[in-house]
């Protein structure tokens, strides 16, 4: 037991360990190892009594051969001393010490695991380690126990985060060998295959896994407008960084703000091509409707008479007779 370090497990490993102590499983890896440290740590004081014990007998056994190999009056004056203040100095005292150093020991040795993890951490990130992967496109039904199912056929798994709407999340693996055959097999795989879509996947480093989680927890209220698109390779983001939906970045804001000008210059000369058609269709019609009159008024002019029109709508043109017109119709 005293050589279980969980810091220092796998999350398989922690898990074994748990399960031991019929401890629950679940939860991330330093909740984890702050369950199974928890645990030790009870059981190495319901197991201090018991040393305790053993180390004032074998104490008391000491004390008692010393006493053996004294002469014979020293042993008699030894035996006129009270018991309890002899068994308190063997016993008690060293029991008390013991019990401060072990609590010191613990401690530091807690402070320089910490240290390792933070260390080791650390390093990884400088050197570039791309032991983690995020995932697009996920789409409900969907729990993290399936995706880290999923998840764990290429390796350990350190972690896994999901957004509330279980669209994008995040994981990360014991080394980067196993989150680039995650990443590899992800990328364009259909999840869940009965009904999912196709998958994006891509590989980042811990650090920047942790700086995207605390943006996303950070934007929750933005969950459904945001998403994860490349970026430049610059002050560590592994090529991806979170924008909302509606900023595409400057150059596709030129592009949709060129198109939609072409689009209004279009529909513009649309509209005017079909105001010059609707014109010359009125002009063309007022005058046919004039056409007509102008035909009859040079016809009506070779016969004579005066032409006159009606005032009331529609207008109609009629000519007086002449008077042999008149004498002509009376004659017959």
């Amino acid at each position: 037991m005293a050589n279980v370090v969980p810091s220092k497990l796998k999350v398989a490993e922690l898990r074994k360990e748990l399960s031991k102590r019929k401890l629950p499983t679940d939860g991330r890896r330093n909740e984890l190892v702050e369950r199974l440290k928890a645990a030790l740590e009870e059981a190495d004081e319901e197991t201090q009594p018991e040393a305790e014990a053993e180390t004032g007998a074998a104490a008391e056994n000491e004390a008692d051969d010393q006493i053996d190999l004294l002469p014979v009056d020293e042993q008699q004056d030894m035996a006129l001393e009270p018991a309890g203040e002899t068994a308190q100095q063997v016993d008690e005292q060293p029991a008390e010490q013991m019990e401060v150093e072990n609590v010191e020991a613990e401690n530091e040795r807690k402070r320089r695991h910490d240290e390792t993890d933070v260390a080791m951490s650390n390093e990884q990130d400088e050197a570039g380690v791309m032991d983690a992967v995020f995932i697009k496109n996920l789409e409900r039904p969907l729990t993290k126990y399936r995706i880290r199912e999923v998840l764990e056929k290429f390796g350990t798994v350190d972690d896994v985060w999901l957004n509330s709407i279980k669209t994008r999340g995040y994981a990360s693996f014991g080394t980067a060998e196993q989150a680039e055959a995650a990443c590899g097999k992800l990328n364009g795989m259909q999840f869940p295959p009965e009904h999912g879509r196709v998958l994006e996947s891509g590989l980042i480093t811990r650090k920047r896994m942790k700086e995207l989680i605390e943006e996303e927890e950070a934007r929750s209220d933005e969950v459904h407008t945001i998403d994860l698109i490349a970026a430049p390779h610059d002050g560590g983001s592994c090529g991806v960084a979170l924008r909302s939906k509606q900023d595409k970045g400057p150059a596709k804001r030129q592009k949709t703000g060129e198109a939609r000008g072409q689009a209004a210059a279009a529909e513009s000369a649309e509209s005017a091509s079909m105001l010059v058609a609707a014109a010359a269709g009125a002009a063309q019609s007022q005058k046919n409707s004039q056409e007509p009159v102008q035909d009859e008024l040079p016809k009506q002019a070779e016969v004579g008479g005066e032409l006159r029109h009606t005032k009331t709508e529609p207008q109609i043109s009629y000519r007086l007779l002449t008077d042999a017109e008149v004498a002509a119709k009376k004659s017959h």
